[in-house]
């Protein structure tokens, strides 16, 4: 039994791989949308913020740089009730004449902020922007054309690390790019899923109809994305508009988000359930939110199966050195030089194998990612192989704990 879900597992990831190939081959020579010579839109920029001291003035000095008539632009701050200097730096952009800053009474969440800010906006057109975020100044001008489709409800940009000096930060840039390209692919499928908070732009009237942000969600940007297309509306991913976002810097830090990102991810598939198999939703409702499910659950049976022979040979091993009266050398002599083929020849199992062709697979997605974006790394190759060799085991644990915070009802952390 166990054999054959391995085999389901597997064959599932290796053919989502060769389905994204395909997807890029049959859209490559498709054109980027040029700007035409109606007027551009007004839009209002909000910014929820928490405890952004050392990020916000960057931020909005970016959304200040941007290349967009002054005249079109409405930007507001929402400060969260931080706890820190954000609402002070943020007070201190207020002789631009551009920026209007509120200030929650109490800590309402992101949700909340941002809802509370589009309530008081002034665009057509709404940019969310996290408070740790930066953008070339050409993104707006490049994102904005798609709206000239009267069904685009929003539109993403390509996201960046900013921050890439250790070898975790790097990774995780690597894993961003990776993500670049996963997303244009899903644009060509018209299953974008997920409108990340570092500069999506969104229809206003779309907005409005569906209801603004769920407050009480810990993944706020997938909610909002999967209620754009229950409302009949498209999501575009624009290549050329490009925004960086700061990533952890430690393992801790990362853990946490990343346990808060999959729990969201978690709670979404279950609250937006009507969308699998739903033929009314296109590749998203039979293809991607379907494969996304049955990815969760293969993620985290790979994880206990990897963790169930780790903990039954090393207890194996124990308990026949305590036999021994754990005299290493006299365990160590039980394997002699004729019986060291044997183990070797036994060790390269079904799963050995199938793990070495998703290597090959994930190096290969890995390259094309990279030049798929125009972003051939140079840095250290060591991280490469940290990325395609490590990194997933740390993924694996992140998405078991989501599940087993969830069905334990921890409470959420955002």
């Amino acid at each position: 039994m166990w054999m054959i879900v391995n085999y389901v597992i597997w064959y599932l990831f290796v053919f989502i791989g060769i389905v994204w190939i395909m997807v890029m081959l049959m859209n490559k020579d498709v054109p980027p949308k040029k700007i035409k010579g109606s007027a551009l839109p007004s839009v209002s920029v909000i910014i929820p913020a928490f405890n952004e001291e050392s990020t916000i003035a960057k931020t909005i000095k970016s959304v200040l740089s941007l290349d967009y008539p002054r005249k079109l632009l409405d930007i507001i701050i929402v400060n969260d009730c931080s706890t820190d200097k954000t609402g002070k730096v943020a007070d201190s952009f207020r002789k631009t004449g551009l920026i209007r800053i509120v200030h929650n009474e109490r800590n309402r969440g992101k949700g909340y902020s941002l809802n509370r800010g589009i309530s008081m906006s002034k665009g057509e057109l709404i940019v969310c922007m996290d408070a740790d975020s930066t953008v070339n100044k050409d993104a707006l001008k490049m994102m904005v054309p798609h709206f000239e489709d009267r069904y685009m409800g929003a539109v993403t940009p390509a996201l960046k690390v900013l921050n890439k000096k250790s070898s975790l930060e790097s990774v995780q840039h690597i894993e961003y790019i990776f993500n670049v390209f996963f997303r244009k692919m899903l644009a060509f499928l018209d299953a974008i899923h997920v409108t990340p908070g570092a500069f999506s732009v969104y229809r206003k009237s779309v907005l409005k109809k569906i209801g603004g942000f769920d407050e009480d969600n810990l993944t706020e940007d997938m909610d909002i994305a999967l209620s754009i297309h229950n409302a009949g509306y498209k999501i575009e991913n624009e290549l050329g508009a490009v925004s960086y976002t700061v990533c952890p810097d430690n393992w801790m830090t990362l853990f946490k988000q990343r346990v808060r990102w999959y729990r969201g991810a978690i709670h979404n598939s279950i609250k937006h359930s009507y969308l699998l198999f739903n033929k009314r939703y296109g590749n998203l409702g039979m293809f991607y939110m379907p494969f996304n499910v049955m990815s969760i659950f293969a993620i985290v049976f790979i994880f206990s199966s990897i963790l169930y022979n780790v903990v039954f040979y090393a207890s194996d091993f124990i308990f026949k050195l305590s036999l021994v009266n754990w005299d290493i050398e006299v365990m160590m002599s039980k394997l002699s030089l004729s019986a060291i083929p044997d183990l070797v020849f036994h060790s390269i199992t079904t799963t050995t194998f199938l793990l070495m062709m998703g290597l090959g697979l994930g190096i290969g997605m890995l390259l094309i990612s990279f030049r798929f974006v125009g972003e051939m790394d140079s840095g250290r190759k060591i991280n490469y192989f940290f990325y395609l060799l490590i990194y997933p085991f740390a993924i694996m644990l992140f998405w078991t704990a989501a599940l087993l915070f969830n069905i334990f009802r921890v409470k959420k952390r955002w």
